[in-house]
This record gives C-alpha cells, sequence and structure tokens, in this order.
C-alpha cells in the first residue's frame, strides 16, 4: 500500500452522518493542509458559534496523531462511526466527555488528567462535551498496518486485551508523570519533514509503551479514590514542569484542592517519597545533567533548578551527592579525558 493511500485511509475512519447528527467535520473550517515526506497535516478551526479554539491531525503509515484545543460556547454530542479497525490511545489533559457508544447501556466517562488505549472495531456513537470547559486532548490512532509492523497483535494481545466490547467501567488510566512529560514535548515539537514521522513515531512507541506497562503491572490501591490519585499526578506534574519554581505544601494543596494534612499523608503513601525529597531528586537530576553537559555557570544552574542563591544550592548539593557541584563537574571532566 502506498502512503497516499494509507494517509487517504486514516480520513475515512470517521464517517459522517447528514441525519441531523453534528460531526466533527459540521463544526469545524478547514484552515490549512500540509503534506511532505509522506506525511499529511491538516488543521480545522471550530466554527465561532460552537467554540474558540482548534483541531488538528497528522497521518502517515498506519498512524494519526491528533490534537484538540478549544473552548466550547455551547454543550455538544459530536457523532462518529468507525469503518476500520483501530488501536485508540487517548491523553485528556484538560475537560470532560461522556461518550455513548451505541448498542452499548452504560455511558464512559472520562475526565481531566486520565487516560485510555482501547481497540475498536467497526463501532458508532457519540461523544458529549460540556459548554465553558477547556477541552484539550491527544488522540492517538494506529491502525492494522501500524500494529502489524510493530508486532503488537501477537506480543501484546492487543486485540482481545483491549476490546472496547470489553471495557470496564474504570477503563481509564491518570497520567502518570512521565506520560505528561512526553505530552508536553508533542505540544511543543516543532519539526517537519522526516524528522517529525521519526519523532512522532517513537513518542507513540514511548507512549503505548508506558500505557500498557500500567496495565500489566497495575497496583492500585482500592482504598485511594480515583480523584485523589488524579489529584496526586497532578501535584507531580506541576513541581515537574517548572523546577525554578519552589512551592510550599499549602501552595500545592491549595492548586489541587487538597488539605495540607492529606497531600502529605497520601502524596508518601502511594509514591513512597515526601514531596520534599522527590522535588528534590528532580531538581539535583537536572543540575548533574546540567553540570555534566552544558557550560552554564554554577549560580546560573542553580536558578535553573529552583535556588536563588547559589550557596543554598551548593550546600543542597554537596548534602545529596557528597561533592560540591564544581568539584562535581571537574570530576566528570577528568573522567572523560
Amino acid at each position: 500500500m502506498d502512503k497516499k493511500r494509507r494517509n487517504k485511509k486514516f480520513s475515512k475512519t470517521i464517517k459522517v452522518d447528514l441525519q441531523n447528527k453534528p460531526t466533527l467535520h459540521t463544526i469545524t473550517a478547514p484552515i490549512t493542509t500540509q503534506e511532505h515526506c509522506g506525511i499529511l497535516t491538516k488543521k480545522f478551526q471550530f466554527l465561532p458559534e460552537h467554540g474558540n479554539g482548534y483541531f488538528e491531525y497528522t497521518s502517515f503509515d498506519g498512524l494519526q496523531v491528533g490534537f484538540f484545543d478549544v473552548s466550547l460556547k455551547k454543550d455538544l454530542s459530536i457523532y462518529g462511526s468507525y469503518t476500520i479497525n483501530v488501536l485508540e490511545l487517548s491523553f485528556l489533559i484538560d475537560g470532560e466527555q461522556i461518550i455513548k457508544i451505541d448498542g452499548k447501556s452504560n455511558d464512559l466517562i472520562y475526565e481531566s488528567q486520565e487516560s485510555y488505549l482501547v481497540y475498536i472495531s467497526k463501532i458508532s456513537g457519540t461523544i458529549q462535551y460540556h459548554k465553558n470547559k477547556h477541552l484539550k486532548e491527544i488522540k492517538i490512532r494506529m491502525d492494522p498496518d501500524f500494529i502489524k509492523k510493530h508486532r503488537l497483535d501477537i506480543e501484546s494481545g492487543i486485540q482481545e486485551k483491549y476490546a472496547l466490547e470489553n471495557l470496564e467501567k474504570n477503563f481509564t488510566k491518570p497520567l502518570c508523570n512521565k506520560t505528561q512529560e512526553i505530552l508536553a514535548e508533542l505540544l511543543t515539537d516543532t519539526r517537519q519533514g522526516l524528522l517529525k514521522r521519526l519523532f512522532l513515531e517513537s513518542k507513540v512507541l514511548e507512549l503505548l509503551s508506558l500505557q500498557l506497562d500500567i496495565k500489566n503491572n497495575s497496583k492500585t490501591d482500592t482504598s485511594t479514590p480515583d480523584n485523589l490519585i488524579k489529584k496526586l499526578y497532578e501535584v507531580q506534574f506541576i513541581i515537574s514542569s517548572d523546577l525554578t519554581i519552589q512551592y510550599s505544601l499549602n501552595e500545592l494543596a491549595r492548586m489541587v484542592g487538597l488539605n495540607d494534612f492529606m497531600l502529605k499523608k497520601e502524596f508518601k503513601r502511594v509514591f513512597n517519597t515526601t514531596i520534599f525529597e522527590y522535588a528534590l531528586n528532580l531538581r539535583m537530576t537536572k543540575a548533574k545533567k546540567l553540570l555534566k553537559h552544558s557550560k552554564k555557570p554554577i549560580y546560573e544552574i542553580s536558578e535553573l533548578v529552583g535556588y536563588k542563591n547559589s550557596t543554598h544550592f551548593t550546600a543542597a548539593f554537596k548534602k545529596i551527592e557528597g561533592i560540591t557541584p564544581k568539584n562535581y563537574r571537574q570530576k566528570d571532566l577528568e573522567s572523560i579525558k
């Protein structure tokens, strides 16, 4: 199958239904279309009466990566139907969805900071979105060619394990810290052409690996409500997303809507480390990378990892590593020689 036929195949995945059922294509207008190195990229603007924002997807070789970023002005129920079998991996960074599948009585609730992995075989249904709620989602679809290429059907038993009809009520998983880092990379990437292809495929496989690992090795504590788990992962993301800021326990608790005691206790219980230890480990790891792989002065590195005073940074680094940042850098240089 040539590249153009593969890209067209994905464009037919979602059928447009004209019987008074809104579809994604009826509430958006195309802005740009680009094709380069076998990659097809299309961007759509939401119609003003429906919302402010865009939907964009890039597809090649049986893989489609879609990005949604929109603030809706009205409640919407979007209809769609799949005409080919696909493996779908979704990450809801912000927003809420109610998924209604034709022929199934139970609705599926999908909330902010969650993800899911499902194998979809020729189904139809609707996804409901609420007005005045920001929607930010990365949705990845892999067709049978992509699944076969990476032997997912053989090694992981994808079709049986993740079949949509076998979904349980708790089919979603919270976004872990590593997953959020990869999603941030996808959202900020500016590569083009071949580099874009290699980057997207590698990141999709990395996300898929993490999702399969979470599913296979999940040790969910049934005594911890799902909503609390999501808030704990959100704290991890807040800390790791900007290490120049040293948040207090009170600030973090307020940002995720927990009290100080609950946050401190549950974070330690779930992640087996304190918030302070978690943040300190991230800071020292980043500091060591900068000392090894950059020529930035130590005072600048101290600011980048959240220390306004380089003396405080040096003291903290020496306490953890047993050596000053200056000596750590010199020792690394000597080992290279």
